[in-house]
């Protein structure tokens, strides 16, 4: 549920006029905890719309039809949690001897390594980031970064459109995939077995045991302790400065 939540989120976010798909968009969004049981019918009278508008909504978000965004509602909910755990709530002296701790791993990290994932990043032709749930803000960021850097990179806020990106990748590309505990990962979800066949270089940034997918990943960049997961948004901040600083020096020397 959480995925539809920011898919919806960004769409009325990123909506220039409240026309008839933000409509929509807000109308789920205020019956997100219903939408499990209802038909395409309810659906359409909820919204105020005829049940052809939702589903061309559907399709306009990413879903091939209503009856699709609301079996992907049914399938979150039966897994009994989302892609990525929700962080615990720490007192402040918690918060930063953890961030310290994951700081420490970052200052660790083999300069060899990051140089190798720079060069990847810096010889890909194209680059495709995927960060899910509450990892998009942070993916965003990284594309925003790297951009600056003089690198583009895509980043879609959409599930399924991030996971259609990876059907037309070529061993002249890359994927950067955030997921900080490894769930997204698991199997049964659609995504891994979507990287699997996917061509080109994959980097995988996690706080999870490096060795758990290293046999889908080229490389996997563990820049912080899995008991640590609490401050992952701020650690994968100080993260991305690490990296963009190595590619802005490595474009500076070429």
């Amino acid at each position: 549920m959480e995925q539809l939540i920011y898919t919806l989120l960004a769409y009325i976010n990123n909506s220039l006029d409240k026309d008839i798909n933000y409509s929509v968009a807000r109308s789920l969004l205020e019956n997100i905890h219903k939408i499990e049981g209802f038909s395409l019918d309810t659906a359409a009278e909820a919204c105020n719309v005829a049940p052809s508008t939702i589903n061309r909504f559907c399709k306009r978000i990413g879903f091939r039809n209503f009856s699709n965004l609301r079996n992907s509602v049914v399938f979150s909910n039966k897994s009994g949690e989302s892609f990525e755990k929700s962080d615990s709530i720490l007192n402040a002296a918690r918060f930063i001897e953890q961030l310290e701790e994951n700081v420490e791993m970052i200052d660790h990290i083999p300069n060899e390594q990051i140089e190798r994932i720079v060069n990847l990043i810096n010889q890909s032709s194209r680059i495709v980031i995927l960060g899910f749930e509450k990892y998009q803000i942070q993916a965003l960021e990284l594309q925003k970064k790297l951009l600056q850097a003089g690198k583009f990179c895509e980043c879609d806020t959409n599930l399924f459109k991030q996971m259609d990106a990876l059907d037309v990748l070529t061993e002249e590309d890359m994927i950067i995939t955030i997921s900080i505990q490894g769930h997204l990962l698991s199997e049964g979800f659609p995504l891994i077995e979507k990287i699997k066949t996917t061509k080109g270089k994959k980097l995988l940034i996690t706080f999870s045991n490096a060795h758990h997918h290293k046999e889908v990943f080229d490389l996997i960049l563990q820049c912080g302790k899995i008991e640590n997961s609490a401050v992952s948004s701020t650690t994968l901040l100080r993260l991305f400065d690490v990296l963009v600083s190595w590619f802005h020096n490595h474009s500076n020397e070429s």
